[in-house]
């Protein structure tokens, strides 16, 4: 069954915020049985909406919401859902109270503005959002149905999985979609794609590979009657994958690199410190933002300028030579985080973050080591250099699935 998405907000198409909510609900409705056919993204006016809801609403029999659900003039989704279905809101004396004790139990008055979240139709119910003021609307006329969430997705997240899901599976009788990525590193897209020629050309599950910043994906896609039997399918592929490409796979689906490293870390209680230069200390952050960290990594120096990598007791001499872009400095820098900080494993980055490029090294050149007790591997990358971050965040994903892959090579 055909599904929309609207995304609502001036914000969106400035570039100020990104969309993540739609790429969340697109990944997440064909597991309750439908398809996106659609994404549209539109401002905070009126006629816009309406128009864009009125067009989803004739082709679509699910059209989704995100955003617009505030208090404020240029939140239109409630006025707009009304225009469509020809009917007119009114408060809900029951969601009244209920944004009312929101605001009593935070000891704030509730301004006048937010009454209007307090709105109703006819043909909607409100679904319940305990993290915020705005609740969702469930419209449904003429066996269609239009849902809408609220825009931050610490709020429409939750209302997802506790409300609208549920609702939907119970609903909805259709075939069920199930996907699953595993993700991979160490082998080139052409090499995974010989690999998996046993598993690839099937139309149930379809697998396809796909680079990605992380790494080689394979994503299996599995259809069936219902949620179980699609499992079965994924379960079976899991299988596949697992014999064709073992310790490769470094993790599956949302999992994240510093996740799967500190889980290789801690089972084989191993730690790490950090010297980073290009990254300046970007890998450090991804690593402490996962809970327990502090377990596995001992420590980072953030070794930006030629000087403090000489303080820290990178030869003078090296740098003087063969440059601090240079796999000979990332070698000695890989050594030193390891030696610094006591730990089993050292992680270096140098290269360019930036768009200047300095001598004759290329701007997006980083180098990577890793160093053990025995052990030293330095790698060369170009990643794109037209936006810093980026680079900076490449680079520091790439060090960390280097290590998953430098432990990997030595079990």
């Amino acid at each position: 069954m055909d599904a929309e998405i609207i995304a609502s907000g001036t914000e969106l198409l400035m570039g100020e915020t990104q969309d993540t909510n739609s790429s969340f609900l697109s990944s997440h409705l064909p597991s309750v049985g439908l398809q996106v056919r659609k994404i549209t993204i539109i401002g905070d006016d009126f006629q816009e909406y309406s128009e864009a809801l009125h067009k989803a609403w004739e082709k679509s029999s699910f059209v989704f919401t995100t955003g617009g659900l505030g208090p404020t003039k240029d939140d239109l989704t409630r006025e707009a859902i009304a225009d469509l279905v020809n009917e007119k809101p009114s408060v809900n004396e029951e969601q009244l109270k209920i944004l009312k004790r929101f605001f009593s139990a935070r000891n704030s008055d509730m301004p006048d503005t937010n009454i209007k979240q307090s709105w109703l139709i006819p043909s909607s119910t409100a679904i319940r959002n305990p993290n915020g003021t705005a609740p969702g609307w469930w419209v449904e006329k003429n066996n269609k149905f239009v849902i809408a969430m609220p825009g931050p997705p610490r709020e429409l997240y939750p209302m997802w999985e506790n409300e609208i899901k549920p609702k939907l599976l119970s609903l909805l009788d259709n075939e069920v979609v199930m996907t699953k990525s595993y993700k991979t590193i160490g082998l080139s897209e052409a090499r995974i794609d010989e690999m998996a020629s046993p598993i690839l050309g099937s139309e149930n599950p379809y697998v396809g590979i796909y680079a990605k910043e992380d790494g080689i994906h394979i994503r299996a896609i599995a259809k069936a009657k219902d949620q179980n039997k699609a499992l079965d399918i994924l379960k079976n592929i899991d299988n596949k994958v697992e014999h064709i490409f073992g310790s490769y796979v470094w993790g599956t689906d949302d999992e994240l690199p510093e996740e799967s490293l500190l889980k290789l870390l801690l089972s084989k209680k191993k730690t790490l410190g950090l010297m980073e230069s290009c990254t300046a200390g970007t890998i450090a952050n991804k690593i402490t933002n996962i809970d327990g960290s502090s377990n596995s990594l001992h420590g980072g120096l953030v070794s930006y300028s030629d000087a403090t990598k000489i303080q820290f007791g990178i030869n003078e001499d090296s740098i003087t030579k063969f440059t601090s872009i240079s796999e000979q400095v990332c070698r000695e820098m890989a050594i030193k985080a390891k030696d610094i900080f006591n730990a089993d494993y050292g992680i270096a980055t140098t290269g360019i973050a930036g768009n200047q490029q300095i001598e004759d090294i290329i701007p997006g050149t980083v180098f990577i080591g890793i160093a053990d007790n025995s052990k030293v591997k330095v790698s060369k990358h170009l990643f794109p250099s037209n936006n810093r971050n980026a680079v900076k965040n490449r680079a520091s994903t790439m060090a960390i699935l280097s290590l998953i892959d430098f432990i990997s090579e030595n079990i």
